[in-house]
């Protein structure tokens, strides 16, 4: 059929909802009937009251409203859930044996209401049933179990009506009611169909709603996170442009001043000092957004060899000791066992020396900064960084990883940076298959730490070293 595309390839689950769906809706039809039908049955007791005995009038009448009454408090005991088409099999056995006991005990009118050689008795008899069966084909056959139970039991009984009572007209009467419940049988089918079809519809709509609510949804953490991406690049603007014209500025006053120096030595060397300076900064500025560009365009290739991480720890420890100690801070160090390491070692220490350098930045005279390493027992490899200085607000802790973005603890400093460093840290972390992370308290220092994947451990070769 054309509806079981749709459903691939979930399509049992999906078969279940539908069979679910139909016995809903052939449930729902059925319900007046539970009105209808005894008073059906009453009229047709009071009819043939004149025809029968009173006791095979009774004995129809105890036996249809009993079926009536279990079928009118099933929905009631056992109601239908409103999706539960997991168990859609299990409704349908029960529904289905309720509906059969209903069809059994109307249709036994052929046998109770029977009155041999009453012409008028067997042709209302089979009008009745006749009447019945166009009915429950109009309630039921949305559901083919419903819809089949009532076909062949009231088709049934159609036919063995004439056929009890014999002769050649009664014989051609039966053979009519067979044309008619092919005829039936015609109808429930068309009609399935069409409801079915209906069904199907009222899923592609649902599937089709719950799809653009899911397209709106991502659509709008798109725009969020573009949003986002636009004002961090704005605000990196701002700050880039503060931060380059600051050097360049430098550059171009101090050499006007020594175009204007003639005999000042002293003068001319600390000018030409300022004016190195502002250059190195300059080409750190340029360098990170260099970086940065690489990373963000995947073209950062890690040249990867044998690297010892305690050396590169020493080396970085010794490039900042001058820095620390002019700001008044101790560095300390605490290495464990280390492998040798199948790593960028250039990239490693850049991320060291950035991440020492920001913990100078943000630690105060008189704190403490801690490079650790060491392997966990999953075999990954631990480094990092510990300081004692202002810490990080919890609400900026994800955003100081952003590219071109900046937390708010850094405004307690003169020197602000440009929010690149710990997002090229991140960036070269993430590139070796690792995770860079911060814990941190305000006013009570910050931990940045570095996993390394099992994977980059050499597991032959290792090596420990204490860096003082």
């Amino acid at each position: 059929m054309g509806w079981a595309p749709i459903y691939r390839p979930d399509t049992d689950r999906l078969d279940d909802t539908l069979v679910y769906d139909e016995l809903r809706m052939a449930m729902r039809n059925l319900r007046p009937s539970t009105v209808v039908m005894p008073l059906v049955g009453a009229v047709i007791c009071v009819i043939y009251a004149r025809w029968v005995p009173a006791q095979n009038v009774f004995i129809w009448a105890i036996l249809v409203l009993a079926s009536v009454i279990v079928q009118g408090t099933l929905p009631e005991r056992f109601p239908l859930p409103s999706n539960a088409a997991s168990t859609a099999r299990r409704w349908l056995l029960l529904y289905s044996l309720c509906y059969g006991l209903f069809v059994l005990t109307w249709a036994s009118m052929a046998f109770f209401l029977w009155q041999p050689n009453n012409v008028m008795d067997q042709f209302l008899l089979m009008l009745l049933l006749a009447c019945t069966l166009a009915g429950a084909t109009a309630a039921c056959s949305i559901s083919v179990p419903l819809a089949t139970i009532g076909t062949v039991v009231y088709g049934a009984t159609l036919v063995i009506i004439p056929l009890r009572q014999g002769g050649e007209i009664m014989t051609a009467i039966a053979l009519l009611a067979v044309f008619y419940i092919g005829y039936m049988i015609q109808i429930q089918i068309s009609m399935h169909r069409t409801a079915r079809d209906m069904l199907v519809l009222v899923h592609e709509r649902a599937a089709l709603i719950d799809g653009l609510k899911a397209a709106k949804g991502e659509s709008d953490r798109a725009r969020d996170r573009a949003e986002q991406a636009s004002q961090a690049k704005s605000q990196f603007l701002a700050n880039m442009s503060h931060e380059l014209r600051t050097p360049l500025n430098a550059i171009l006053g101090f050499s006007e001043l020594i175009q204007g120096l003639r005999t000042d030595t002293i003068k001319t060397e600390e000018y030409a000092g300022y004016i190195h300076d502002s250059g190195k900064h300059l080409l750190t500025l340029i360098n990170d957004i260099l970086d940065l560009a690489k990373i963000e365009a995947g073209g950062e290739v890690l040249h990867e060899g044998e690297v010892c991480l305690a050396d590169i720890i020493a080396d970085c420890l010794r490039l900042i000791a001058p820095a620390a100690d002019t700001a008044g801070v101790q560095m300390t160090s605490k290495i464990t066992s280390l492998p040798l390491l199948l790593a960028d070692g250039r990239a490693l220490r850049q991320v060291l020396l950035n991440l020492l350098s920001n913990a100078l930045k943000f630690t105060p005279r008189g704190g403490e900064i801690t490079v650790f390493a060491h392997p966990r027992t999953d075999g990954r490899i631990v480094f990092g960084v510990r300081d004692t200085g202002i810490g990080i607000a919890v609400e900026d802790q994800v955003k100081i990883f952003e590219k071109f973005g900046q937390g708010r603890y850094d405004v307690a400093t003169i020197d602000k940076g440009t929010g690149l460093g710990l997002a090229i840290v991140k960036g070269l972390i993430e590139a070796h298959g690792g995770e860079i992370f911060v814990t941190s308290t305000v006013g009570e220092g910050s931990t940045f730490t570095a996993i390394l994947p099992a994977f980059r451990a050499q597991p032959v070769q290792t090596r420990a070293k204490a860096v003082a």
